[in-house]
């Protein structure tokens, strides 16, 4: 698998809701609920973004082994997203 682009959007907001939805999971994840559905993740971000470029987002996190898809439409940080969550966090890239 490759990452994916959408040539219609500029390079900054797929970046920014792929941030969100690592903080999200990685919330998620502190409160002993690692596991979250499609539409959960959507509903709990959906009032920032669109849902073309959420998708794209979850399939680069996915691609780029930070997100795992668990069954047919669950998600869960993986260790490697817990580390790329703090390497954004602390170069201020999330938000």
């Amino acid at each position: 698998m490759t990452k994916v682009k959408n040539p219609e959007d500029n390079d900054s907001s797929i970046p920014k809701i792929e941030d969100k939805i690592l903080e999200k999971l990685f919330t998620l994840s502190n409160q002993q609920t690692p596991l979250t559905s499609d539409i959960e993740l959507r509903e709990i971000l959906t009032d920032t973004m669109d849902f073309s470029n959420f998708d794209i987002a979850l399939e680069n996190l996915i691609v780029g082994g930070f997100v795992s898809r668990i069954g047919n439409k669950e998600y869960q940080i993986t260790m490697n997203g817990i580390d790329e969550h703090s390497r954004r966090t602390n170069a201020e890239a999330l938000f």
